[in-house]
């Protein structure tokens, strides 16, 4: 196959060069002198007006600070919008002036123990917030009473 390519290439070449050998390598035609700038000049005259770049129109302090400015309300919508939801379903802050049933009930139904109820917010700290609840029951019976909570037997004998 590669010799069949290689004999067609030769045969054009020697025809190529009975050609170049009769007629010689210069072609009988020719451009006139200054052909070429008198058609780009030509072209050029013909052609319409190419219009001016307009320029750049210069942006406000507001058009620039816009998409921030979105951007910051979206936020505060979705913020606004999760605590509608979080106070809807009754899981507003939780404190002492609540009613102690209301605690409790939330103890009694979520997943958490008597230790994570200082996850929620409150102005008073751990010891402040002993202070009150110690100064508001006179016995571990009200209190009991309140938060429907029985001790367990090993700290019945306990004397708070």
């Amino acid at each position: 196959m590669m010799r069949e390519v290689n004999k067609k290439n030769r045969h054009n070449m020697k025809e190529e060069e009975k050609l170049i050998d009769r007629y010689g390598r210069k072609g009988p035609w020719t451009v006139p002198d200054g052909y070429f700038e008198a058609v780009r000049i030509d072209i050029a005259s013909k052609l319409p007006e190419y219009p001016a770049i307009p320029a750049a129109v210069r942006m406000s302090v507001w058009q620039r600070v816009k998409p921030y400015v979105y951007l910051a309300a979206m936020f505060a919508g979705i913020w606004c919008m999760m605590k509608v939801f979080h106070n809807a379903s009754g899981m507003g802050k939780l404190s002492l002036d609540n009613p102690p049933e209301h605690i409790a009930a939330y103890m009694r139904d979520s997943d958490t123990d008597a230790g994570e109820i200082s996850l929620f917010s409150s102005p008073l700290s751990d010891d402040e917030i002993l202070d009150e609840v110690t100064d508001s029951y006179e016995s571990i019976d009200d209190f009991e009473r309140d938060f429907g909570y029985a001790l367990q037997p090993e700290y019945e004998e306990i004397d708070l």
